[in-house]
This record gives structure tokens, C-alpha cells and sequence, in this order.
């Protein structure tokens, strides 16, 4: 064996795995808050959509002279906009109209596939009826998203369904619905009796 021949190293010196180990603690140091940055923006972003349901039933119901309300399923973390009309109206955007006449189309047919009866209603009493746009579809939060619970006048519920409900000048029973994630983010919806604005709290750690 030739005592001069450069030996080959058989590992890393110890500055070397340091210097690895302060790259990758850079790196997350960097990467880690951008993410929980972003985490808790997708979560205030839902709680947007949640107010402006909110919002729009309160509007709504002062325009229309409707009581409206926004169902909420707690389980299914689901929500609809509703108002509180008789069968007639609430599916009077079904009807066509011909030079001023109202003309009910025997062809058309209600949401759940019902046909347009044009027989006068039977009944009129009222009931609440998903509004008459995409707010009055049923829409779910996003997958990682849940409702935590709501906190009402009669207590604190978290489980089966809630009605956040306006009556026609717009006012409604103060309650926070409180929405979470899988990362243990909280945000908070804060719906106040009188206001027009929906107040959302990104709940911080403390």
C-alpha cells in the first residue's frame, strides 16, 4: 500500500453537519410562519363567506318585510340563506310574466321537482324557503374547516343546527359562531343585534 495516496473521508465533520442542521433551521424558520400565515387566512376566509350570508339575510329582510334567517348544520358544517314567506311567494321567481299577466308555466318546476300547480295555493301560512340565488343552495365550509359551535342567548350549542335569524328591521339576538381548522386555528363571528357589519376575530394563541 503506497503511504502517499490520499486517503478517502469516510464521513462529514462535525462544522459540516452543523452547517447542514443551520441551513434547514433557516429554512424553517423562514417556511413555518408563511404556512400558519396562510392557514389562518384560509380560515378568515371562511368565516367571510359565513358573514356575508349573514349580512345578506339582514339586508334582505329589512328590503323584503321577510323575517329571513341563516340555517346552520353544525355537523355537516353547512349553511343556507332562508326567509320566512308563504309557498306562494317564495317561488314566485318561477312564474313568467306576458305582457303584465302573470303566467304560471306548467313546464317549469319548483327547486325539489315539485310541478308549479295553477290552482291558487291551498295554504298561506308561511315557512322558511331557501331565498331565490346561490345563497339559497346549501354550501359547506371547506373540508378542513369546522364549526366549533354558537354561542346564543339560550347558551352555548355544538352540535345539530342553528338559526341565526333577522326580523324586518334587520335586528336579530347578538351570538358568536366560532369556526376552527385541524391546525387548532379559531376565528370568530360576532354577530351583532343592531349592526350591519359582521365583526371576525382571528382567535390568537395565547
Amino acid at each position: 500500500m503506497n503511504p502517499n495516496r490520499p486517503r478517502h473521508r469516510a464521513g462529514f465533520t462535525l462544522i459540516e453537519v452543523m452547517a447542514v442542521v443551520i441551513v434547514i433551521g433557516l429554512a424553517m424558520g423562514l417556511f413555518l410562519p408563511n404556512l400558519t400565515a396562510s392557514r389562518e387566512a384560509q380560515l378568515e376566509e371562511s368565516g367571510k363567506d359565513v358573514a356575508v350570508r349573514l349580512e345578506l339575510a339582514r339586508e334582505r329582510a329589512i328590503v323584503t318585510g321577510a323575517a329571513h334567517r341563516v340555517f346552520l348544520d353544525l355537523e355537516a358544517g353547512s349553511m343556507t340563506v332562508e326567509w320566512h314567506v308563504n309557498e306562494e311567494r317564495a317561488y314566485a321567481h318561477l312564474d313568467e310574466w306576458d305582457d303584465g299577466q302573470l303566467v304560471s308555466n306548467p313546464n317549469q318546476k319548483y327547486s325539489d321537482g315539485r310541478a308549479i300547480s295553477l290552482s291558487p295555493p291551498l295554504r298561506e301560512e308561511r315557512d322558511y324557503f331557501p331565498i331565490p340565488n346561490r345563497f339559497g343552495t346549501e354550501d359547506l365550509l371547506p373540508e378542513d374547516t369546522f364549526f366549533e359551535g354558537v354561542s346564543t342567548p339560550d347558551g352555548w350549542i355544538d352540535n345539530g343546527s342553528v338559526q341565526i335569524v333577522f326580523q324586518v328591521d334587520g335586528s336579530t339576538d347578538y351570538s358568536e359562531i366560532v369556526l376552527v381548522d385541524i391546525w387548532d386555528n379559531r376565528v370568530i363571528l360576532e354577530v351583532q343585534p343592531l349592526l350591519e357589519v359582521i365583526r371576525i376575530h382571528l382567535e390568537e394563541d395565547s
